[in-house]
């Protein structure tokens, strides 16, 4: 019959094979990972050079025909001032019309709301 320490050694020898074989896969994990960095860091002046080369007259379809891929971020250009929205004119009214009426003359007045309030409250109490 086979003993607790057999067991625990067979184990760890299993484990060790398992670790041995993942050793290549950590190596490789750490190496994307800088590498991932990089790319990363690249990605701003990548953009900026796009743009750069559009500006100076390529397209974004002859860049990538040549082998440049479209930036998957591109930069924040400056913010240009938002030009007034055309002022749209007032109707012009008939000749003769009549002026436009100050909104104090439109809202109706409401003389005695105050009144009528403090004199509906002092009829439910009682």
């Amino acid at each position: 019959m086979a003993s607790s320490h057999d067991f625990m050694q067979k184990m760890r020898e299993a484990q060790a094979a398992r670790e041995k074989a993942f050793e290549p896969l950590a190596e490789i994990l750490g190496k994307r990972a800088e590498l991932q960095r990089q790319l990363a860091e690249l990605d701003a002046p990548y953009g900026e050079a796009f743009v750069a080369a559009e500006a100076a007259g390529w397209t974004a379809e002859e860049l990538k025909a040549i082998g440049a891929e479209e930036p998957v971020k591109r930069p924040k250009g400056r913010s240009r001032p938002k030009k007034a929205a055309a002022k749209k004119e007032a109707p012009r009214e008939a000749p003769g019309a009549s002026a436009p009426q100050s909104v104090a003359a439109t809202i109706p007045g409401q003389e005695g709301a105050g009144e009528a309030a403090t004199m509906a409250a002092g009829s439910v109490s009682g």
